[in-house]
């Protein structure tokens, strides 16, 4: 009995060990992710340079994106079911994932002229989306290493890669914009940067053991719905980017420019759109390891019919995901114009609107995922991907038809598609949030979603009108709309007493832990 508790402590002691080595490769990645955003503008020295590389780095971003998670979790899922025969599910990992990245990556780097000069209208993108397609290679086998190393529980040496490859990469995207070859000096560092990975991984990690496969059935059954999910998700995140450069290109040829001013204009647009998305998509990047704790959570209770537990969970997981998001959000939102002049050059002041409206179409966004998850672990992930292929379409749709009524003088294509965007998003929040409540009876309280939307209009409006001319009263005009966003959910009775007890219990419980 005693070895028994023991080997349980001792678990939950690596378990403990596990998330900070794993949230500490997350945040690595996070700060050099938002330093690159920040720094290739100016590296760049061009509005229509940085726009350029944002539409390729872009499309490669949501394949890349779609590749590292189905991957990760099919490894994963089928190395920690028998650790022993780690080693072969390895090497068949790398064989199936060899055939991926070939696949998907050559295919992106043979099209590339088609996609470039038919799809987006611009020529110069195609060595870009070449660069790109060797990248999707590099990412399908260098997922697998990270998915063998977390199915076996090494989440020191998964966080150590993972840190390893920010490093990498945010050197060879800066490098290469440093180089003075524009964008294709960027996406070259950057390719380079996912070669030289996948070898430090190879190394690493090892090539596996052959023998005893698993059959090829189970590996595509679980890994399809997961790439049926994750294509819609970082679709509905990105494709507007891709929508708004193809579009304004279209618009300007409409217009009698030819087609080198046209691609430009648009490459322009592109730039302060790209600038706008990452502050945009803060709050979502923020909340996000909701997901990794709702899960669990969700999946257990309902494995064990617990309705009443279920609903606790779900109610308490959206209630403080709504609040946390809007608290980010709102003070963004009534800040915009501020906000950019933090770290952007004047010009980038262009998608200030855009950057107000999208702030909380990713607010949607990061509700709909977390929806989506309490599905998923609710045993329902057939449903959160058909939903997030619904809204993808609505995305699409919405950005296509807005940004030819707005036109592309001035702001208005930007605002036109960070609305069509939002619209997408706000439909997939509501599409899940039906979905949540007839499967379980909860989802977001409704007092709470109306009390945190007034609590928010406060925040927002105070940031608003607290002057933001420059980027050190901008920093003023976000903390005032945050504090006066949280007084503002005291006064409405959304936090109260039994909060402020919560955390004085959390408090005592650690004092008394030292």
């Amino acid at each position: 009995m005693g070895n028994e508790a023991e080997s349980e402590r001792e678990e939950a002691r690596h378990a403990g060990r596990g998330l900070v080595w794993v949230a500490s490769g997350k945040i690595v990645f996070i700060v050099t992710a938002y330093a690159v955003a920040l720094s290739l503008p100016r590296l760049f020295g061009s509005e229509q340079v940085f726009g350029l590389f944002s539409v390729a780095f872009g499309a490669a971003s949501i394949l890349n994106n779609v590749l590292v998670a189905s991957t990760v979790q099919t490894v994963s899922k089928l190395v920690s079911e028998d650790e022993t025969r780690a080693g072969q599910t390895l090497r068949q990992g790398l064989l199936l994932q060899l055939f991926v990245g070939t696949a998907l990556g050559g295919g992106l780097a043979l099209a590339a002229p088609l996609i470039a000069e038919q799809a987006l209208l611009d020529a110069a993108l195609t060595p870009l989306i070449r660069i790109a397609g060797g990248v999707v290679f590099a990412y399908a086998l260098y997922a697998t290493l990270v998915g063998s190393l977390n199915g076996r529980r090494r989440f020191s040496h998964q966080a150590r890669l993972d840190m390893t490859f920010s490093v990498l990469r945010t050197a060879g995207l800066l490098g290469g914009a440093a180089l003075g070859i524009g964008a294709l000096g960027a996406m070259g560092g950057f390719g380079l940067a996912a070669g030289g990975i996948l070898l430090v991984g190879l190394v690493v990690v090892g090539l596996g053991k052959s023998g005893g496969e698993i059959p090829l059935k189970r590996w595509l059954v679980f890994m399809a719905p997961i790439w049926l999910y994750q294509a819609a998700l970082n679709g509905m995140l990105q494709i507007d980017l891709q929508v708004l450069k193809r579009t304004a290109t279209e618009l300007a040829l409409a217009q009698g420019m030819t087609s080198d001013p046209a691609t430009d204009l648009a490459d322009v647009l592109a730039g302060y759109y790209r600038a706008a998305q990452t502050f945009a998509f803060v709050p979502y990047q923020l909340i996000l390891s909701v997901t990794f704790i709702v899960f669990p959570f969700v999946s257990r209770a309902t494995s064990l019919g617990d309705e009443e537990a279920t609903k606790r969970y779900i109610h308490g997981a959206t209630r403080f995901s709504l609040l946390v998001l809007l608290a980010i959000a709102t003070p963004i939102g009534g800040a915009a114009s501020g906000v950019m002049r933090i770290a952007y050059p004047e010009a980038y002041l262009a998608g200030a609107d855009a950057l107000g409206v999208l702030v909380f179409g990713m607010v949607a966004f990061a509700l709909f995922v977390i929806g989506a998850t309490i599905l998923t672990g609710g045993g329902r992930p057939g449903l959160a991907a058909i939903l997030a292929v619904i809204s993808l379409v609505v995305v699409l749709v919405a950005t296509r038809l807005a940004i030819p009524l707005a036109g592309i003088d001035g702001h208005d294509a930007l605002i036109a598609t960070a609305a069509g965007t939002s619209l997408g998003t706000g439909v997939a929040l509501l599409l899940v949030g039906l979905a949540v409540w007839r499967a379980f009876g909860a989802f977001i309280p409704p007092l709470t979603a109306l009390r945190g939307l007034l609590a928010g209009g406060v925040g927002f409006a105070v940031a608003r009108f607290v002057p933001h001319e420059t980027g050190l009263t901008a920093l003023g005009a976000l903390a005032a709309g945050f504090f006066a966003y949280l007084a503002a959910l005291v006064v409405v009775r959304e936090l109260g007493r039994a909060e402020l007890d919560q955390l004085k219990a959390i408090v005592q419980k650690r004092r008394g832990g030292v």
